[in-house]
């Protein structure tokens, strides 16, 4: 029997390296895989990653890790760019052909009937033209509609994450994402903590970091956690669900 709803995991800051060795301690490749083979993940329709697939600065040596990852799934495979992401060296190894315009990567993806959007913050904000197109896209359907983008478009009370890093066009990015009718559920990931925060009819998932996990409640750097996390999404008729894993 086909399943009744679309099942979505997302794996966001996976920060790999350009070899196998550590990535500030952690065996970031070991994290990924415990995610990718846990139980949690099988009969997935969908894999997303969420931005962040490299370590610091778009290592070759990342992006060639995730296509012979890919190649071991039977099922697509949905990128954004993250800010420690180079959209160039990310088109040299991974299939971007028609999603990447301006030197950014965004793009709408269609599956079993439903209608995914990606956008691209990698460099900290949101670009008019991104948002302009999204409207426009979102307007040509009826049914709801999903959105995957690094950059949380909110607050999150994560003191660090909020005060160093958080997206520069945050206002505008919020009155644009409201302004969609059919739009009520945003993925992202960059926190490296997992939350769920409402802004108006949104609800944002922040997804955990393969990585690592990062204090939220101290306005400095301090580890929680080097267990991985991801997200898992069902997306159905009429309702969105989502879970947090750790291992």
């Amino acid at each position: 029997m086909a399943s009744k709803y679309l099942k979505i995991g997302q794996v966001s800051d996976i920060h790999i390296g350009e070899d196998e060795g550590l990535v500030q301690g952690i065996d970031v490749r070991a994290n990924l895989r415990k995610a990718l083979e846990s139980e949690s993940m099988k009969d997935l329709d969908l894999l997303v990653c969420s931005g962040d697939l490299a370590s610091e600065d778009g290592e070759p040596g990342a992006y060639q890790y995730f296509v012979e990852i890919f190649k071991e799934l039977k099922i697509p495979v949905c990128v954004i760019p993250g800010n420690h992401d180079r959209v160039e060296t990310m088109k040299q190894y991974l299939d971007l052909e028609g999603k990447v315009h301006d030197d950014k990567c965004y793009y709408r993806y269609d599956l079993k009937g439903k209608s995914i959007f990606f956008l691209d913050s990698a460099c900290g904000n949101v670009s008019p033209d991104q948002l302009c197109w999204l409207k426009q896209e979102a307007a040509k359907i009826k049914d709801e509609i999903i959105l995957f983008m690094h950059h949380p478009p909110c607050f999150c009370n994560h003191r660090f994450m909020d005060l160093k890093y958080h997206l520069t066009n945050m206002l505008e990015v919020q009155q644009t994402l409201n302004s969609i009718e059919n739009l009520h559920h945003v993925f992202v990931g960059h926190y490296h903590s997992d939350f769920e925060i409402k802004i108006d009819r949104l609800t944002v998932h922040v997804a955990p970091s393969i990585q690592m996990q990062i204090d939220p409640n101290t306005p400095y750097f301090n580890l929680k956690s080097s267990a991985p996390g991801w997200q898992v999404i069902k997306w159905g008729e009429d309702f969105v669900e989502t879970e947090v894993y750790f291992k």
